[in-house]
């Protein structure tokens, strides 16, 4: 469904200006990377805007007390319709589609507790996960600027993208992964992780930057 999507975005930035009453463009950074969005004024307070999201760099992150390097996924897609209600400001709804799940590596350090049991990293090895989400749903949001219109001009996405419960996966490479003890203790740091995640189901949406009009 992903690749649809892609698929749509490509069609509605090279379809799209033939009807249209302008073009323009859109770069932004913020909680979905640094991205791009190309905009199609269908009239003067409708548009139409597609994008896509890149993750510069990994991070780190804290998932139920265990230390982790995320790698999240890139590129990410957006398609969203706009309606302006004065100037620049507008609602948007639309879709988000992520382009792969994310995965996670804990390489440890000291003694660590997974699940009801300390071990050690010479034990463990290293902890492969991933996160699971929807790789579609719905985004709904308010922004200020529109990149069709105005020549050059300041840009702000303020949403929610819908991602769904997440699912985690958890495995370790190390010598202890051989025991039925060992891996009850991995089961019960994968179901607290999940519930640590849970929040992240509504994905928080922060993009600002600046726009520039190609066409009128």
């Amino acid at each position: 469904m992903r690749y649809v999507l892609a698929g749509c975005i490509l069609s509605l930035t090279t379809v799209a200006p033939l009807g249209a009453q302008g073009l323009g463009v859109a770069g932004h950074a913020g909680t979905l990377g640094l991205g791009v969005d190309v905009a199609v004024a269908v009239t003067p307070r409708i548009g139409i805007r597609a994008g896509a999201n890149f993750f510069p760099t990994d991070i780190d992150l804290t998932v139920s007390d265990l230390d982790y390097t995320i790698d999240l996924p890139s590129p990410q897609f957006t398609a969203v319709l706009d309606l302006y209600l004065l100037g620049g400001l507008r609602l948007s709804g639309g879709l988000f589609a992520s382009s792969d799940d994310i995965n996670l590596v804990g390489m440890l350090s000291d003694d660590v507790e997974i699940g009801d049991d300390v071990y050690t990293p010479s034990q463990v090895g290293t902890l492969i996960g991933s996160i699971i989400n929807d790789d579609l749903g719905p985004y709904i949001g308010i922004g200020f600027g529109n990149p069709a219109a105005s020549r050059i001009g300041f840009f702000l996405d303020l949403g929610v993208a819908f991602q769904g419960a997440p699912e985690v996966a958890l495995t370790a490479d190390g010598p202890v992964t051989l025991l039925p003890s060992f891996q009850a203790d991995l089961e019960a740091e994968r179901v607290s992780a999940e519930e640590d995640l849970e929040m992240f189901q509504y994905y928080p949406v922060l993009s600002i930057g600046f726009s520039i009009r190609l066409s009128s």
